[in-house]
């Protein structure tokens, strides 16, 4: 596929012109690569390897469903957990891999977002916990018996996850009983954004945006440099300093860049090469996603068995 950074009839109208809102920016509207549309909103987010794992709604349910059934099994144990509560994830899905900027209401509150938006950043839909030595040597079986009782091989989790993949059609019975491997899918993920992102399209998509800066009057060679802007953005060096957001400044800068990205196609290009690298990530495991996809269905039908009362588990 060949690639030109500023594609025929791009229209290269200043940011300068562009105000405080998208209106008459020159949004480009069109289709880049094989027949992707540029995103318009979060929803236009969507990647091919969406398609093997559950959404925010499903994902949380299964959740709620593994989070009851541990601390049921840790029970047996005289052990106390508190799981985290668990919500549907609200964070647009992708748009830190497409660098997104159209959630944050750059024109009122840059970078940042407005309150409590990062919060809604983590994926999982729960804030994160810590587990005791105790808690954490039944919950993955470091041992085989605690307070006189047997603990299962690989622990309640493994116990728990055999309850939720239970009935999964086309696997085998030996994936059914193992642990679920909740990071699998997202090293994946990983694995493709960075191979896009090493991808010389995208590299071009960058240097036309930081050109488009430029004549906008800021200098930042990447958009990382300016979301990472020390003025506002907490680094290593700044991390003890609490910095001012939404200053007249952040705000100036964050609404050229989002007009910059709209200018040169930023979210079309990185949505086209970040397509084609999940598709090979694709080709070269289907086997492997097919067994997550399935897993996935079964441990949602399950789960609500389990938040409807009609499975229970003999310990």
């Amino acid at each position: 596929m060949i690639f030109t950074a500023m594609r025929r009839g791009l229209r290269h109208a200043m940011v300068a012109l562009c105000g405080a809102t998208l209106a008459g920016c020159g949004l480009i509207g069109g289709v880049f690569g094989d027949g992707i549309p540029t995103p318009r909103t979060a929803a236009d987010l969507v990647l091919p390897l969406d398609a093997y794992e559950l959404g925010p709604v499903d994902r949380a349910q299964v959740l709620r469903a593994r989070f009851g059934l541990i601390t049921e099994c840790l029970r047996q144990y005289r052990i106390d957990f508190q799981a985290p509560a668990v919500e549907p994830a609200t964070y647009p899905k992708n748009a830190g891999l497409l660098g997104w900027l159209e959630d944050l209401q750059v024109g009122r509150y840059g970078y940042a977002g407005p309150p409590g938006y990062a919060s809604r950043k983590a994926e999982d839909g729960f804030d994160s916990y810590s587990v005791t030595d105790e808690q954490f040597k039944v919950l993955v079986g470091r041992v085989k018996r605690f307070h006189g009782k047997a603990v299962p091989s690989g622990g309640c989790e493994t116990k728990v996850d055999s309850v939720l993949n239970q009935g999964a059609r086309g696997v085998p019975a030996a994936e059914i009983v193992k642990r679920f491997n909740q990071d699998e899918l997202g090293m994946l993920v990983s694995e493709a954004a960075e191979a896009a992102w090493r991808d010389e399209r995208v590299a071009a998509a960058e240097r036309s945006w930081s050109d488009c800066m430029k004549r906008a009057g800021f200098d930042y060679r990447t958009t990382s440099d300016a979301l990472g802007d020390p003025r506002w953005a907490t680094t290593a060096a700044n991390d003890e300093i609490k910095l001012p957001r939404g200053t007249p400044e952040e705000i100036r800068t964050a609404l050229a860049d989002s007009a910059c990205r709209w200018e040169v196609d930023y979210y079309g290009i990185r949505k086209a090469v970040y397509t084609e690298h999940q598709d090979k990530i694709i080709r070269d495991h289907r086997g492997r996603l097919n067994t997550i996809r399935l897993l996935n269905e079964a441990r949602l039908a399950n789960a609500m068995k389990v938040l409807n009362g009609e499975i229970t588990v003999s310990w």
